[in-house]
């Protein structure tokens, strides 16, 4: 019950993380600060104004404890404090590390995890290499940070469950996601993982969330890769929280004529790492990393050409570098494609495009889930493209 005292204190406009820690401090734990008489909070040395805040909010939701913990439990929303010994041990020291946590999945505090960020508007090389990445660092039990948006993020989620684990950072509630799409892709991370936010339930996004989010993403990870990230992105935002917490930071080099790609050169320019590959990042992270409790990478077949475990090659000779993972120029013939692959590229025409939700509405009998996914797939394959988020159009 501890931690929905916390929570409603926190329900308080302008009572964040700071402000938090300092009344816990003074009166030892969030139900103290509940039941505190005015005059005990004034010896905080709390602003005025702060006390009228929360004593109008306490005074307008006496119950609010006991009613966000009935909330939560129907919900299946799990919350831990900074105080509890599931908290990831990695937040702690961060200076403004969260108070609090919802989440849904499993937590797992002490695994090692590894962020993977980009643009919401990524090329399709962008898109497959944020997969491959994904799907070559979970398999090596290490799990997958990123921030569910659309793009780089979603990729590197679904390339990381095709092998292992991965959490979700959100910059909003757990009950405020308003996207169809994003909820059932959600529902997908939970049974593979963790959603996570410091957001109370029905928080929605907003434009001053996303960098707080930004900086769960970096300080849950012992390292954060950039694939693709314009110049000011969130992307960087959350590569500068990483270099503020002393992170390993990557980033992913494209082409010098693309603009998704300014970012990363911008960061490899200032001194971040060049990631060439997956297991340039697995290397430079495994000082970090107690490989012990998970699969040594070394054994693990990343391809079917991969070396034998008793091999004596580095690690950067089992994972394809970058420049192996570009397009052909040469001409495109379709593949055969079957089940929902073949039923969904069916209905994508070719001189405009067409919703996601409008295939739902066409193919009743797959789940949306299942849809994003085979249209992630025919676009790794460059037979659709993502005209506009959500719009798919023949390549």
């Amino acid at each position: 019950m501890e931690n929905y005292f916390i929570a409603s204190v926190c329900l308080t406009d302008q009572i964040g993380c700071v402000r938090a820690k300092h009344l816990l401090n003074y009166f030892g734990s969030g139900k103290a600060i509940w039941s505190a008489p005015r005059d005990a909070l004034e010896k905080t040395n709390l602003q005025k104004n702060i006390i009228n805040l929360f004593t109008h909010f306490r005074r307008l939701h006496p119950h609010c404890p006991e009613q966000l913990k009935e909330y939560c439990e129907k919900r299946k929303i799990k919350l831990c404090s900074i105080y509890d010994s599931n908290y990831p041990e990695i937040l702690k020291s961060l200076p403004d590390a969260p108070v609090l946590l919802y989440y849904k999945g499993e937590l797992r505090p002490n695994d090692p995890r590894i962020a993977i960020v980009g643009t919401r508007h990524p090329t399709k090389l962008g898109l497959k290499t944020a997969q491959q990445f994904g799907e070559e660092i979970a398999r090596t039990g290490i799990t997958v940070v990123s921030g569910a948006a659309f793009g780089i993020d979603m990729a590197a989620h679904e390339g990381a469950m095709k092998t292992g684990r991965t959490v979700a950072i959100l910059g909003e509630g757990l009950e405020a996601v308003m996207s169809y799409e994003k909820r059932k892709f959600l529902e997908r991370v939970i049974e593979n993982g963790a959603v996570i936010t410091e957001y109370s339930p029905n928080t929605p996004a907003t434009k001053g969330t996303f960098p707080q989010r930004n900086r769960i993403i970096a300080g849950l990870s012992v390292g954060v890769v950039v694939v693709e990230a314009g110049e000011g992105s969130g992307a960087m935002n959350t590569a500068q929280h990483a270099a503020n917490y002393g992170k390993l930071t990557f980033a992913v080099p494209g082409s010098i004529y693309e603009e998704k790609s300014k970012g990363c050169h911008e960061l490899i320019r200032d001194g971040v790492i060049l990631a060439r590959s997956a297991a340039d990042v697995i290397e430079d992270c495994k000082f970090n990393i107690d490989f012990d409790s998970l699969n040594p990478y070394l054994s693990l077949n990343f391809h079917d050409d991969a070396v034998p475990s008793n091999s004596t090659s580095t690690p950067k000779s089992i994972i394809k570098p970058i420049a192996q993972l570009k397009p052909k120029t040469e001409s495109i013939t379709l593949p055969n494609l079957e089940g929902a692959e073949e039923a969904i590229f069916n209905i994508i025409p070719t001189s405009k495009s067409i919703s996601t939700e409008e295939i739902s509405a066409r193919l009743d009998t797959l789940e949306l889930s299942d849809i994003m996914s085979t249209l992630l797939n025919l676009e790794m394959k460059d037979l659709i493209n993502e005209e506009s988020p959500g719009n798919y159009i023949r390549s």
